[in-house]
């Protein structure tokens, strides 16, 4: 497991959900999933939840997938967020928003394409923490 790269991935389409997750195990990283909004928010608030890394999907029901990104980042300053849809979304629509620590990935997305961008933004938390 690479070291303290805990990632949530909060989908409402299971196939997506169970491919993405599947992946990044593959690739070393420790992988929580969740279909539901406040399911994944109880989470991120739990005392041991540490996430590093969180892919969101915009449309989400109940909370939006943008609300969500935007309590996260107010809740803690180190998350790193990949806001994915299927329709453009433009991450200034985060003013907590900054580019080493959010990336919008248009579904559909290739492997290649989550791995270049999971890595850029953990990359990010690396540099971050060494300082």
């Amino acid at each position: 497991m690479k070291l303290n790269n805990r990632i949530m991935i909060i989908d409402d389409d299971a196939s997506l959900l169970g491919f993405t997750s599947k992946y990044l195990t593959r690739l070393g990283y420790e992988v929580a999933t969740f279909r539901h909004s406040e399911a994944a928010w109880a989470e991120f608030c739990a005392p041991s939840a540490n996430y590093t890394l969180a892919l969101v999907d915009v449309s989400l029901g109940g909370v939006s997938g943008t609300e969500l990104s935007r309590m996260m980042l107010n809740a803690n300053p180190n998350i790193r967020l990949i806001i994915t849809s299927g329709y453009p979304f433009d991450t200034n629509k985060l003013p907590e928003a900054d580019p080493d620590r959010v990336a919008f990935l248009q579904k559909p997305f290739t492997p290649a394409m989550l791995t270049e961008t999971v890595e850029r933004l953990t990359r990010a938390v690396s540099s971050d923490n060494a300082d």
